[in-house]
């Protein structure tokens, strides 16, 4: 006895059941299972990105918070010494230490006073030393408060990179303090005009 072939359209039609959910139960389930894999790899995903976002920032903290301090410095310096003054020499390759990022913030900032020393002649020499270091100080804190919120956005504002943090706030001050201190000596050794 010969088994006749089963009609193409029969087979199709057998084929597509198999592999058909068999009920809306199992259609669900499977649709509740794809959403949660996919959920599930987006949410991979993201911690990844954000873990690498971390990373870059914890290791990066003192290259921003000294960006950020020029620019603070920058904006209140565009009046008397034009747009950009202190970024212009940002953009080549830094030691990102402390020390050395406190001691890039006061050298940019106090190399302009020759510069706001002319464009305040009416000024007497303390005024305008004292103005100079308002100014670069008011600066200084603005760049330093917006580091801190960047870096605490990031959540990476804490141990070590706290630590430098306030460890470079600390050597700026220092610096600052040490230029007053090297002006009025300066000052001082003028002959005053009669």
């Amino acid at each position: 006895m010969a088994i006749a072939p089963i009609p193409p359209k029969a087979a199709e039609a057998s084929s597509k059941q198999e592999t058909a959910p068999k009920s809306e139960l199992d259609k669900a389930t499977a649709d509740r299972a794809a959403k949660e894999t996919a959920k599930n790899a987006q949410n991979a995903a993201i911690l990844a990105a954000n873990e690498q976002v971390s990373l870059k920032a914890n290791s990066e903290s003192l290259r921003l918070l000294y960006k950020t301090a020029l620019e603070a410095i920058n904006k209140e310096l565009e009046p008397v010494l034009g747009e950009n003054a202190a970024q212009k020499t940002y953009d080549s390759g830094i030691d990102v230490s402390p020390e050395a990022t406190a001691e890039r913030i006061v050298s940019f900032a106090t190399k302009f006073f020759g510069r706001y020393e002319k464009m305040t002649p009416d000024m007497d020499e303390q005024e305008r030393l004292d103005s100079f270091l308002n100014i670069i100080g008011g600066a200084i804190d603005q760049g330093f408060s917006e580091a801190k919120d960047i870096l605490k956005g990031l959540n990476v504002y804490e141990g070590e990179v706290e630590r430098n943090v306030d460890a470079t706030y600390d050597y700026v001050l220092k610096g600052l303090a040490q230029f007053r201190e090297r002006m009025e000596e300066l000052m001082q050794k003028k002959p005053t005009e009669q």
